[in-house]
């Protein structure tokens, strides 16, 4: 082999791309649009959680019916959850389960702590049918008129409240 042959098989080694380094920034872009694609889509899942399920944009009062879910079948004793938010003094938020057919509620103890998540059970007691249970936001003189039905142990229903103070309803089925 001659002297110039030589010159330029080794130029050619030193300046001719090595494998490696041609995957190496593929790899680097595949990456960084992964990496770009899934911040994106977390962004994008937090937006539309925040706009369909935040009540924080909410102004004035918001309540929500957690659990039981709409359809659910149900016993006597119901297990429920429900949340509040921007609820000041002088308002006051109960459970009632509702006989729109008869225009009737009967409002269920206990009355529900403003502004918290909470869970607790109440007693349904009536026939095994369709029923809705509602959050509602009353005010003084109605929580007194509630407590002291609740308190005398009156079983006939009380008439429902308006639709505007209903907070949530959800629609559910008795059966033993």
């Amino acid at each position: 082999m001659k002297k110039e042959e030589a010159k330029q098989l080794l130029y050619e080694s030193f300046n001719k791309p090595k494998p490696e380094s041609k995957k190496k920034p593929t790899i680097q872009k595949s990456k960084v649009l992964f990496i770009t694609a899934f911040i994106s889509l977390i962004a994008v899942g937090v937006l539309i959680a925040n706009l369909m399920g935040s009540s924080d944009t909410v102004v004035g009062p918001w309540g929500k019916i957690i659990t039981p879910k709409p359809g659910t079948s149900t016993r006597e004793e119901v297990q429920v959850t429900v949340e509040t938010r921007n609820l000041s003094q002088g308002q006051y938020v109960w459970l009632a389960v509702d006989k729109p057919a008869l225009g009737l509620c009967w409002p269920k103890a206990p009355r529900i702590e403003p502004n918290f998540l909470l869970r607790t059970a109440i007693f349904e007691g009536g026939p095994n049918e369709q029923y809705t249970l509602s959050l509602y936001l009353v005010d003084e003189y109605t929580n007194e008129q509630w407590q002291e039905w609740l308190d005398r142990k009156i079983f006939g229903g009380l008439p429902m409240l308006p639709n505007s103070r209903r907070l949530d309803s959800t629609i559910l089925i008795k059966k033993l």
